[in-house]
């Protein structure tokens, strides 16, 4: 399949170019070997007889044809390189799908929603809902906070670990909110956990509320 796209490529480019091609083609198969048969039908005077041939029309016809045979190989040669380049690369963006369907298939996918809180969005408690079919291990919540403006108005100092969330499961997280007493600002965490082949993944959940009765509606994106 590959090496059928390789050649579809060439046959594009040699289709686009058609006209030098052809151009070249009679050059090379008629110019040239009309322009030797000229040559010798010339006849220098002594005083040039430097220009007139050791060797005949047919020598250097003979001569010819070994140099298109060479620039032929040479020709091909860069072309199976070339093919082969795209080849490559074609097969590199295979790899590169594979190992990201691969890896998609693999991850854990969450949803974070909110579950309760005292008043002012203190006590507050989420649960983080695997909707996938991928175990999650060592799952680490951390830099718990409140940001209002970009400047952090309450920050929790400590993470929490927990050991699993089995696939479409879910894990109730307590983020010890503190009551806020400001307008329009941000609740926000991040997390962490390891897929069923050791490869971490992080986080970061976070609802904007526009006061502190608001219900926050948690959005929740892949960081690197």
């Amino acid at each position: 399949m590959i090496y059928i796209e390789g050649e579809r490529t060439m046959l594009k480019w040699i289709k686009k170019h058609k006209v030098f091609m052809c151009i070249c083609f009679v050059f090379i198969v008629i110019g040239v070997p009309f322009i030797i048969h000229c040559l010798f039908k010339l006849h220098p005077t002594e005083k040039f007889s430097f220009f007139v041939a050791e060797w005949s029309a047919g020598e250097l016809l003979q001569y010819y044809g070994g140099v298109l045979a060479f620039a032929g190989t040479v020709i091909l040669g860069a072309l199976s390189l070339h093919q082969n380049e795209i080849i490559k690369q074609e097969s590199d963006k295979r790899i590169a799908m594979q190992e990201k369907r691969e890896h998609d298939s693999n991850m854990p996918r969450f949803r974070v929603k909110f579950l309760y809180c005292s008043g002012g969005h203190s006590n507050m408690k989420v649960k983080i809902e695997n909707i996938s079919d991928n175990v999650a291990n060592d799952i680490l919540v951390y830099r718990i906070c409140i940001v209002k403006n970009k400047d952090k108005i309450w920050k929790c100092s400590t993470a929490t670990r927990y050991n699993v969330i089995k696939a479409n499961d879910e894990l109730e997280v307590e983020l010890k909110t503190e009551e806020i007493r400001e307008d329009k600002y941000t609740i926000q965490f991040d997390f962490k956990c390891n897929d069923k082949y050791g490869e971490e993944h992080k986080y970061h959940a976070y609802a904007f509320c526009e006061n502190n009765s608001s219900t926050p509606y948690f959005s929740l994106e892949e960081i690197s």
